[in-house]
């Protein structure tokens, strides 16, 4: 019965939980709690619309309680499930590990997403807390590398962020107290104190200019201008510092994907993690097309070719050899300055991490290590050259 209930765990847990996995389940579990959120978001602005809200309140309170179900019973099995995170299914404090796994930030959202309205169910009157229902909208980084991207961006640079904010805040105030004392006189009830100074630095630093509060002095216009300026460049700094996060971000997830299928490569397995992050910096990434052509026997070799994703067929004599992922060919050619010894054909559309004849042979000058390492490979296995346990038709 145990192993059942575990297996049924296991089955669920790859549905809700694993959802970049290609799972045709759960591909579709992600389809449609994405649909649920944004018609979720959409319904808390509709029933704002009164002639809406008069005449479809029926439907909107349904879809409210059956969102509510639905959210709940995600929320619960997300939490019966989680226990699959751990390595070592065996070991006990299950009712420990679900604790910590609520109090993880995507947990918390979920739980505030429906938590103020099933509140209201049991008769309390929380009106305010409904804002809390748009909250839902941030379940969506469940289902968008890019939104958890961007949210790390956010964390990771809260410092540089927090330091802007500062700046900022004491750039406004230094413009108010600065206009303060230029228009005071001539506009009391504008500029007659430091606060009320403070909303037109705000408004002017932040280039929103809502126009109701302008100075009409020489001085304070000479000045407003100034601080235009410096709205203008202010901006630019948390936009630059996001925009630079975001850029590294996505190259240090692109190195790792790199690094992790360097490292397995049966020619490169083994090899010191300098010498691979070493290798990694001269790939280059392609996309080719099925039935391709990529490498043609007789051809000088002028490419090492690393497979990402997809499948191809090496032929030679009649037999065909297939390629899958972390396979490679190329190398010998390269190391011997020869032609491809078979022809290389991609058999669907394929990623390809590719190493040009220059960056190779550079390679090998600068690291005798690697070079050792092929020459030892192509010894075991002289009559190839390509990498993989292959099955052959």
């Amino acid at each position: 019965m145990k192993d059942v209930r575990q297996s049924k765990r296991r089955a669920l847990f790859e549905v809700i939980e694993m959802g970049l996995s290609g799972s045709r389940s759960a591909g579709l579990f992600d389809g449609f709690m994405i649909a649920l959120i944004i018609l979720n978001v959409v319904a808390v602005s509709v029933e704002t619309v009164p002639e809406i809200s008069r005449r479809y309140h029926g439907l909107l309170v349904i879809f409210e309680t059956v969102s509510l179900i639905i959210f709940c019973a995600e929320y619960l099995l997300r939490i019966w499930v989680s226990v699959e995170y751990r390595s070592n299914p065996d070991e006990g404090g299950d009712m420990k590990f679900r604790l910590r796994f609520m109090a993880s930030p995507l947990m918390i959202i979920d739980f505030l997403a429906f938590a103020p309205s099933l509140l209201s169910v049991f008769g309390f009157d929380f009106r305010l807390l409904r804002i809390f229902r748009l909250l839902r909208l941030f379940k969506l980084m469940r289902y968008s590398p890019a939104l958890a991207s961007l949210g790390s961006v956010l964390y990771s640079e809260r410092r540089a962020l927090l330091a802007t904010l500062i700046i900022m805040l004491g750039l406004s105030s230094f413009a108010a107290t600065i206009m303060y004392y230029l228009e005071r006189h001539v506009q009391p009830e504008a500029f007659g104190t430091i606060p009320h100074a403070l909303w037109w630095a705000l408004a002017t630093l932040t280039t929103v200019g809502y126009g109701d509060i302008v100075p009409i002095t020489w001085a304070g216009r000479i000045f407003g201008g100034i601080v235009m300026i410096f709205g203008v460049c202010m901006y630019a700094l948390p936009i630059g510092i996001i925009a630079s996060g975001f850029a590294n971000e996505i190259h240090q997830r692109d190195f790792v994907i790199r690094w992790g299928l360097v490292a397995n490569v049966p020619l490169f397995k083994g090899l010191d993690a300098n010498l691979i992050r070493e290798i990694t910096k001269y790939l280059r990434a392609s996309v080719v097309e099925k039935n391709t052509l990529v490498a043609l026997k007789g051809h000088l070799a002028d490419k090492m070719y690393l497979i990402v994703s997809g499948r191809v067929a090496r032929k030679h004599a009649g037999q065909k050899i297939f390629l899958e992922e972390g396979g490679f060919f190329g190398a010998k050619s390269l190391m011997e300055k020869a032609e491809y010894k078979s022809n290389y054909v991609t058999e669907s559309k394929c990623h390809f991490f590719i190493l040009d004849a220059r960056e190779f042979h550079h390679l090998l000058d600068e690291n005798p290590t690697l070079k050792r390492r092929i020459e030892e490979f192509y010894q075991i296995t002289p009559h190839t050259d390509f990498g993989q346990a292959p099955k052959i038709e």
